[in-house]
């Protein structure tokens, strides 16, 4: 009403001819509305730089033990891909996939066992999961995940040894269920402790298997950032068979990784 008064006192008042003052708009609460993301993914290529070590048996070949270093996997390295790949959907449900592949050619040769043996190695060590956030604080969160992990190895093996030598492709893959937690702690708006640990196998496919990794993530931003963990996958597989088809893998893998991260 005091509005309304004033507008028309001055309307009054004005000379004949002059624009009249138009009412003010309604006033109007728009409430502040936040929107949050029913989906989230990450892309992540990375860089591990492995130490390979254990004992392996190809064929009708003595068990030979494996000190693969890093520096020798790059040399013979003929192709690698590496890379993690993350869904979450409501800030709960997850689904993950590790790919690391690499081609080591054909020029490795192995410690001696009475003779020479080379090979050629490709190797694909693929894990799939899904979880399940249990507890997240701010942007700090433990999941527990569950699923597999599918191992590929071609083997082109040239042997020479006493009263045997043989060349031949050796293919054997398999799948271990496995389980784990790991989850995701900020030190502050940059900086993240990172740390994961499955176990699996039980038998089942191998005797045993098991993964851990662990280290520090550096955030520029929401969307992007840089990793630095320590990795280590480790498996005891026999096949069960004998002669030239036996193949036995009881190795741990380890080392350092780099990696960016891409979220959105």
């Amino acid at each position: 009403m005091l509005t309304y008064s004033f507008v028309a006192a001055v309307s009054l008042a004005t000379p004949s001819g002059a624009a009249d003052l138009p009412s003010p708009p309604p006033a109007t609460n728009t409430p502040e509305l936040r929107v949050e993301r029913s989906w989230e993914f990450v892309i992540a290529p990375y860089l591990l730089a492995p130490t390979i070590q254990g004992d392996t048996t190809i064929g009708r070949l003595p068990n030979t033990s494996l000190d693969v270093s890093p520096g020798t996997i790059f040399e013979n390295l003929q192709f690698g891909a590496m890379g993690h790949f993350e869904a979450l959907y409501d800030g709960r449900f997850g689904a993950t996939l590790d790919v690391a592949y690499m081609d080591l050619g054909s020029g490795r040769t192995f410690p001696r066992v009475g003779g020479t043996v080379s090979a050629g190695v490709k190797q694909l060590v693929s894990e799939a999961f899904f979880g399940y956030r249990f507890w997240k604080q701010d942007s700090s969160w433990l999941e527990a995940y569950a699923g597999g992990r599918w191992w590929y190895n071609q083997i082109d093996v040239t042997a020479t040894v006493p009263r045997n030598s043989f060349s031949r492709t050796i293919t054997e893959q398999w799948i271990d269920p496995v389980i784990g937690l790991r989850g995701q702690h900020f030190l502050n708006d940059k900086w993240s402790l990172f740390g994961s640990a499955n176990v699996g196998g039980f038998g089942l496919v191998s005797d045993f298997t098991w993964g851990a990794q662990a280290g520090v993530g550096y955030h520029f931003n929401e969307r992007w950032a840089m990793h630095l963990h320590y990795k280590a996958t480790g498996v005891d597989y026999d096949n069960g068979k004998s002669g030239t088809e036996a193949f036995s893998y009881d190795t741990v893998t380890h080392g350092p990784m780099a990696g960016v991260a891409f979220r959105f």
